[in-house]
């Protein structure tokens, strides 16, 4: 599915430049389609359950694919995963190259930025082949930032988002259970990362002030915790 590549395109036109470079970009990243794709949310719960599994299954395989995709560029993204520090070196290096190197997209004297909003419904509904390798990627880093996460604090878990009280919608997120003191917590860190990099590709640059590894600095800070730092 390429809406995402479609709407910058324009019909029956070439890729403007952002667009055709971003898929330059990642055109030799390796597919990684799921069981089963569509919106989440019009799946069953088995194929749901499915999808997980087999996210489960690759994780490790997928974050090597991750690593090395950084290694080759220069950049050591491995200590991410080592509980032993606090990984802020290495993220300031991926989020940089993400700034220096995403595209920007052209922007229009008369109707601006020709998206400014990231394609959501786009991004969930990919098979993550083809021209949707950059989704493949922003999957993987957001499964390296989520791994970061998990193994710093394992009472976060990798699970199917159906919690009623965050409207949860079949999403694979980073869960950390809630109790009497305090609700439960669901990141979808892949969907976060897709609007971070959206904006770094902003025809004026990114104004947002968000980068790679926020989630993590902020679980680290225990900013996710009753009484922790916020903002």
């Amino acid at each position: 599915m390429t809406g995402f590549w479609s709407k910058l395109r324009g019909k029956g036109a070439e890729p403007q430049d952002g667009a055709a470079t971003l898929q330059r970009l990642f055109a030799d990243y390796p597919a990684d389609p799921p069981p089963h794709t569509g919106p989440p949310e019009a799946l069953t719960a088995a194929q749901q359950d499915e999808n997980l599994a087999a996210f489960l299954a690759r994780r490790d395989t997928r974050l090597e694919v991750v690593l090395d995709f950084f290694a080759q560029r220069g950049i050591a993204a491995a200590p991410l995963l080592d509980p032993a520090t606090d990984g802020a070196t290495a993220a300031a290096a991926i989020d940089g190259w993400l700034g220096s190197t995403l595209p920007r997209r052209s922007f229009s004297p008369v109707s601006g930025d020709p998206q400014p909003n990231p394609d959501e419904r786009g991004f969930r509904a990919s098979d993550r082949a083809g021209p949707d390798r950059y989704y493949a990627f922003l999957d993987d880093l957001g499964a390296l930032e989520g791994e970061a996460i998990r193994r710093r604090d394992p009472r976060f878990s990798w699970a199917i988002h159906r919690l009623p009280e965050l409207d949860g919608d079949g999403r694979i997120c980073l869960i950390k259970p809630g109790n009497p003191d305090w609700a439960p917590l669901a990141l979808d860190i892949a969907a976060h990362l897709l609007a971070i990099c959206h904006a770094k590709m902003a025809p004026g640059g990114d104004g947002t002030g968000h980068h790679f590894g926020e989630l993590l600095a902020a679980s680290c800070r225990g900013d996710f915790d009753p009484g922790g730092v916020t903002g």
